[in-house]
Formats: structure tokens, sequence, C-alpha cells
């Protein structure tokens, strides 16, 4: 007889926490959240009752010291509800583990209250000159005496305006390029920071912020060792979880166009009886299995621990193909709606519109390919 593997048990059974997490807080708040771009906090403070806040974090600061597989389930089962809220949660493990990867006992301290519900992070690392470009950051840290004044602009900025404290990548040396970077924590409410809502068609419940950094005084204890290596390796492990997001939301999309093709009846039959609805949708559940396949295989990789550069074409392949599959999944879902799609009373077309910002998310299609074709040994720039 066949049997289970443990692992899968034990994921199956942390899927279903997720999946109650999601049920409980992510379906009742995402709604108003969109409408309105307010973050609900409570959407944070909940997935630490719940213990979905530092999944991959050690132990001893109160984390849960399991995998990216188990992440990528938990923004999965999140993102077949909503897509965004959702990305609050994997804004807290990146900042986070900058802290208690590379921090001082203080600043794993700081990740240990994040962890608890206590103190929500943000990321601070795009500026308006350095998107995927990291290495032109321009934002300047220069010391003063047992100081650090840091000075610039940062962009897109998930959660920027409703953190309690940022995590922000500012160049310390510029005669050492990428070399010459560093991490601050910095309060949200520090003389001289200054955040600006951005207003946007998507991502609207986890809302974005450019941040002004006017001169923002920051003792030395709170530089973090860690910089442009630091970040990019993280970036790296994000695409996995982003790959995990859109994943979730091609299946809800797929779940939602099936439903509606078995019930919609149009000249005496389903709609779905049609080949023209059934041939896509089913085309969508091929792109959905492979999606899924990549997504946990590369998950898999990234916690065998292998050198980052040995699994990048196993995350930038599936980062690329869930994100160019969640535009074609909801695409095929809006068409199943019809003229009725494109109205506030079916769901569907807000499905699509959030599709439309994968292709952007850490890392375009064509970073994606870039990294591909390198990795495929051609002499690409």
């Amino acid at each position: 007889m066949r049997r289970t593997p443990k692992n899968q048990v034990e994921d199956e059974v942390f899927r279903d926490l997720c999946r109650a997490y999601a049920d409980k807080v992510i379906a009742p708040n995402w709604e108003q959240a969109d409408e309105t771009s307010v973050f609900p906090r409570e959407v944070y403070t909940e997935a630490a009752s719940a213990g979905l806040l530092g999944i991959t974090a050690p132990e001893d600061i109160g984390g849960g010291d399991l995998g990216s597989v188990q992440e990528a389930i938990c923004l999965e089962e999140c993102c077949k509800i909503n897509p965004n809220l959702p990305i609050s949660l994997l804004i807290q493990n990146i900042a986070g583990s900058l802290l208690w990867e590379y921090g001082s006992p203080a600043q794993r301290d700081v990740a240990r209250q994040n962890i608890a519900g206590e103190r929500l992070l943000a990321l601070a690392v795009t500026e308006p000159e350095a998107g995927n470009d990291v290495q032109n950051v321009q934002t300047s840290a220069i010391r003063d005496g047992k100081d650090w004044v840091l000075s610039g602009m940062k962009s897109f900025i998930t959660l920027g305006g409703d953190a309690d404290t940022l995590v922000v990548l500012a160049q310390t040396d510029p005669a050492k390029g990428r070399r010459g970077m560093a991490f601050f924590v910095v309060d949200r409410e520090s003389d001289g920071l200054v955040p600006s809502k951005i207003q946007m068609h998507t991502n609207r419940p986890a809302p974005t912020y450019r941040i002004s950094l006017n001169d923002v005084r920051v003792p030395e204890a709170n530089r973090v060792d860690a910089g442009f290596t630091a970040i990019m390796t993280g970036f790296n492990r994000e695409r996995v979880m982003v790959a995990a997001r859109w994943l979730g939301h091609s299946q809800h999309a797929l779940d939602w166009g099936l439903q509606y093709a078995k019930e919609r009846m149009q000249f005496g039959k389903p709609i779905g009886a049609n080949q023209s609805i059934a041939f896509p949708l089913a085309q969508c559940y091929v792109d959905i299995e492979a999606a899924r396949h990549m997504t946990y295989y590369a998950a898999r990789r990234w916690d065998s621990g292998l050198p980052v550069k040995d699994i990048i074409l196993d995350v930038s392949s599936a980062k690329l193909f869930s994100t160019q599959a969640v535009v074609r999944i909801t695409q095929a879902a809006l068409h199943t709606g019809g003229g009725w799609g494109l109205t506030k009373e079916l769901p569907v077309m807000r499905m699509a519109l959030d599709a439309l910002t994968s292709p952007v998310t850490v890392g375009s299609f064509e970073i994606q390919l870039r990294a591909i074709a390198k990795q495929l040994g051609l002499p690409c720039d």
C-alpha cells in the first residue's frame, strides 16, 4: 500500500492552518482595504497569533524555524482569496530576515517584536532611479559622530507609512559602489522621515508610499551589518514567494471561471459546453499545475542550502512562469464572464487588474529571462 510521506502530511496540516487564517482574516478585510487603501493592522496581529509571522525565522526569537516551502504554502492559500493583503506578511519576513540573519542582539530583538505582532516592518530599498538597479541606490548615510545621517528618497515602499519601523538601504561609502551599502533600522516617527501615499490602481490593501529622508539621524547601533549582497539574496528568495502569490491568485481565478462556466446558461446549456470557453479553462488548469510544480521545486531547492548561484535558474523560471501564467489565466476568466465580467457585479475584472502587476514585481519578465539566459551560458547583457 502506498503511504503519504510524513513531511507531506505535516505540510497539509500547515496548509489547513493557513487556509483557516485566510478565511478568518483576509476574506472579511480585503474588499474594504481595497476600497479605502487603508491597511487593516489585524491582518498583521492575527498572523502573529496564528504563528504565521517569521515562518523561516529561528525559534530563539519566536520564529517557526520552517522553510521556504511552508512560507510558499502560506502565501498560496492567502492569495487564493486576495493577492494583495498577504504581501504584508511577505514584507515582514523579507525585512525581518535581514535583522535575524545579520543583526546585532538588539536588532534581533526588533525581529522578535515583529514576529510577536508588536512592531510592523517595512523594507525601503527601491528609489525613483533605482528600481531593479539596486546598485544605483542614491540614498546617502553620512557618519556624524556616533550617528548616521540619512538623506534621499525611497519609492514604491509597501506599508512605508503604516510600519512602526523601516529597514532602509543607504550608501555609506560611494567609492566602494555596491560594497559601500548598509541597512539601517529607522523609526517611522523619526524627525525628517516623511511618508506620502502613492495612489495605486492595484496593491491598494497594502498601501504603497514614497519615503522622503531629510537628514534623518540614526544611531550607529541601528546600522545592520548587511548590504547589497544580502538584499539580492533576499530578492531571489522573494521571487519564489511571488511565484506562490500568483499561483494562489491563478487558482482563485480558475475556480471562479469553472463555477461560472457550469452555472451560466446560454442557448439552453451551460456556457462551459462550448469549446471557446472550455478549452481556455482547460489550458488554465495545465498552466496552474506547471506553475505549482515549478514554484515548489524552487522552494525545495532553496531549502536545500545550495548556493544561490546554483538555484537562480529554478527561482527565475518559477517566477517568470507563474507571473506570465496569472495574466493568461485571469484573462481567460474575464473572457468567461463575458459582458458581465466587465461589471462590478462579478469579481473577475478585479482579478485581471491585480494580475497586471505581476510582470513588474521583484524583477520584470525581461530581468528573469536575462537571468535564465545567463544561467544557460549565453553572453547576454
